[in-house]
């Protein structure tokens, strides 16, 4: 009877050493291995590019002439130049710049084509 009682005395103590040190270790790979670590904010782009439209105050376009494109430049804080991205659309009297960056900001600017006053004496 004496033996029964020190084989499970003997397991009894295996497990008591033996499940704590398992549990420290599974306890220390996890954290060593990142599992724990706190999410990290992901900074989202909400930033729309900006369009600047250059302009020389001396172009006009006489009445039924061909508009000639008077200069654009698109940046974006995260995507940086995006002039060659920028789509323009004439249409009437006003010319539509639109611009995307990478994150699916949009931007859109207007311009009024000037024409020359066709009844001013020359």
């Amino acid at each position: 009877m004496k033996e029964n009682k020190t084989f499970f005395n003997l397991i009894r103590n295996i497990l008591l050493v033996f499940l704590p040190a398992l549990f420290l270790a599974l306890i220390s790979y996890s954290a060593l291995s990142g599992r724990w670590e706190k999410p990290r904010a992901v900074k989202t782009d909400t930033t729309p590019p900006s369009i600047m439209l250059t302009r020389d105050n001396r172009y006009f376009v006489q009445p039924g002439g061909q508009y000639e494109e008077e200069g654009y430049a698109a940046y974006d804080d995260t995507d940086g130049d995006l002039t060659k991205e920028v789509q323009v659309a004439v249409n009437g009297d006003m010319v539509r710049y639109k611009v995307s960056d990478s994150a699916g900001n949009i931007a859109i600017r207007f311009r009024k084509i000037p024409y020359a006053d066709s009844s001013a004496p020359d």
